[in-house]
């Protein structure tokens, strides 16, 4: 996230909504939780929750 332009807590939340749900069909498709889509998926969600939950311990 660090690379990326700094974008508002609505769009970090409609990020976030969107990945889980990417998430959860890759998860349905794939069928397993280690396959490497899911794992990239997954990664790239943390990175943004963690972002998240950052600016709310800040506010």
């Amino acid at each position: 996230m660090t690379a990326r332009k700094r974008v508002s807590d609505e769009e970090l939340s409609q990020i976030i909504a969107t990945l889980q749900k990417r998430l959860c069909e890759l998860v349905k498709q794939k069928g397993v939780l280690t396959d490497g889509a899911v794992v990239q998926v997954s990664q790239e969600l943390d990175k943004y929750i963690v972002e998240s939950q950052r600016r709310k311990r800040k506010s």
